[in-house]
């Protein structure tokens, strides 16, 4: 099964991020738009620090072998991710639209498959 693997679950996890923050860095206004009165500049912030957390994900997913320790502090940050979405929902429900609701929460269940799919493999590579 590819989703027990670390290193397939990191890979998707850094172009997921990757993704993420391409699009938020270069379409800031359109994302801002969409999720409602938001600052393009934050929007652009946070691309460039998704951007920044793929390739530290990307680098930790290509090393022989794997470090346990970098793998679980991804995974807690992407706990943390999820973990944070309701409390950033609450505080920006001013500024959010329906639309920019429901696009955090379909990024927190993707960051959570990314995080369930990572303690998965570190869980099989500690058996291993």
């Amino acid at each position: 099964m590819p989703w027990t693997s670390l290193k397939t679950a990191l890979l998707f996890n850094a172009v997921f991020s990757a993704v993420c923050g391409g699009v938020l860095l270069l379409l800031p206004s359109a994302v801002a738009a969409l999720m409602g009165d938001f600052n393009p500049l934050i929007l652009m912030v946070l691309g460039a620090g998704l951007l920044l957390f793929a390739v530290d994900v990307a680098w930790v997913a290509t090393r022989k072998p794997i470090s346990q320790l970098l793998a679980k502090m991804i995974t807690t940050a992407d706990v943390a991710w999820v973990l944070a979405t309701p409390v950033v929902m609450m505080v920006a429900a001013p500024w959010l639209s329906f639309w920019g609701q429901v696009l955090l929460l379909d990024v927190a269940l993707l960051v959570g498959f990314c995080a369930l799919c990572q303690w998965r493999g570190l869980q099989r590579q500690q058996l291993a």
